[in-house]
């Protein structure tokens, strides 16, 4: 069976360019902990700080996936602002070996509405 690969381009201000990463070979424990984050980011909705540390915990295991090839901080300035959540749901499903993940499913949204619906109410 051919290794599916798991990559992801980010850009690097100083070098003016992009580069692309490409993850080694992840294991059912990469795969458990990948589902347990998953689990935990859908629990973590109440309020934008909650979904702000759950983003932080998985983009600190994608840099983990990807052994280190970047750290976090390359990692956070080397998406825009509107990539973000994205790429990290894109890469998070690939590990846990979704086909595809919906395009409209974006978890910083779905807290900002509720942290907003809670200040109307």
């Amino acid at each position: 069976m051919a290794q599916k690969q798991i990559a992801i381009k980010l850009w690097f201000e100083k070098d003016k360019k992009y580069k692309t990463f490409i993850a080694p070979r992840t294991d059912t424990k990469t795969l458990y902990e990948a589902l347990e984050l998953d689990e935990d980011a859908a629990k973590k909705t109440k309020n934008i700080k909650e979904v702000l540390k759950s983003l932080d915990d998985r983009m600190k295991f994608i840099v983990r996936v990807f052994h280190n090839q970047f750290n976090l901080e390359e990692f956070q300035e080397g998406l825009q602002s509107f990539e973000v959540s994205n790429e990290v749901r894109r890469i998070m499903g690939e590990i846990m070996g979704y086909e595809e993940v919906k395009e409209g499913d974006d978890f910083l949204q779905t807290a900002e509405t509720e942290t907003l619906q809670q200040k109307v109410e």
